[in-house]
């Protein structure tokens, strides 16, 4: 009797141990029960998430975990400057309307504009697309050289070339005809901070400021302003090259 009671004991015991055996270890499952609170079983491995519903707002399930949604936004104030919040996402602005105030859009971003008319742009420029920009419609068609060319500059450089100091020399050739007033526009590609930016495009267009001067140009007509990587538009070096410049206006 009792050698029937030990059988049926030990058999107890290792149903017991059997049944105990049976579940995952952690983080190891077979259902949401053997996770812990807030976990769900997923391919039976425990999970912030199953999806994107899962998470808080602003985040997103990605493998298994709540990320934060880069670029969400429930507002513009939320956004980089320049851009607005649309569908709950940062980006460009499309038109003058998704800027408000008294905000233009300008390339993608929302800016104060340059100008408004055509009265507020130095002598020999227009007022175009709220930017002042050289007028043509009254050259001298025997003056078809005079033409004034921004000037480029080497990735997070302001240094001048030969080449680049024979074109500002040409486009000094050319204010002179013009005549009036001009501003140097220094712009930057985005690579780098906003602030270091904005000091590399007002050292850019010091420079050219500082050729022209000593070409002879009036000082007391030369306006440095410096836009950094507000204007830029290049996404890969082809169109970053393109950001980098002094441009005359």
């Amino acid at each position: 009797m009792v050698r029937g009671v030990t059988i049926v004991g030990l058999v107890l015991a290792m149903a017991a141990f059997s049944f105990s055996g049976c579940r995952p270890q952690y983080p190891n499952c077979d259902n949401d029960d053997h996770c812990q609170e807030g976990e769900y079983c997923v391919n039976n491995l425990c999970q912030q998430c199953r999806d994107s519903g899962d998470c808080p707002v602003g985040q997103e399930c990605q493998g298994g975990a709540c990320r934060e949604i880069e670029g969400y936004c429930t507002q513009s104030s939320d956004c980089a400057e320049g851009q607005v919040c649309r569908d709950n996402r940062c980006g460009p602005c499309l038109s003058d309307a998704d800027c408000g105030g008294d905000n233009v859009c300008l390339n993608g971003k929302c800016g104060k504009g340059e100008c408004r008319s055509t009265e507020e742009c130095p002598a020999g420029t227009s007022c175009v697309n709220y930017r002042c920009i050289p007028d043509t419609s009254g050259q001298d068609t025997g003056q078809h050289d005079c033409i004034i060319e921004p000037i480029f500059f080497a990735f997070d450089s302001a240094e001048v070339t030969a080449d680049m100091r024979r074109k500002a020399e040409k486009n000094y050739d050319c204010l002179v005809k013009r005549g009036g007033s001009v501003s140097l526009t220094g712009h930057c590609d985005p690579r780098g901070t906003t602030e270091y930016n904005m000091a590399l495009g007002e050292r850019r267009a010091r420079i050219v400021s500082k050729i022209i001067k000593t070409l002879g140009f009036d000082a007391s007509k030369v306006r440095i302003v410096s836009k950094g990587e507000e204007e830029a538009t290049g996404t890969d070096e082809s169109g970053w090259a393109k950001d980098r410049r002094v441009e005359f206006r």
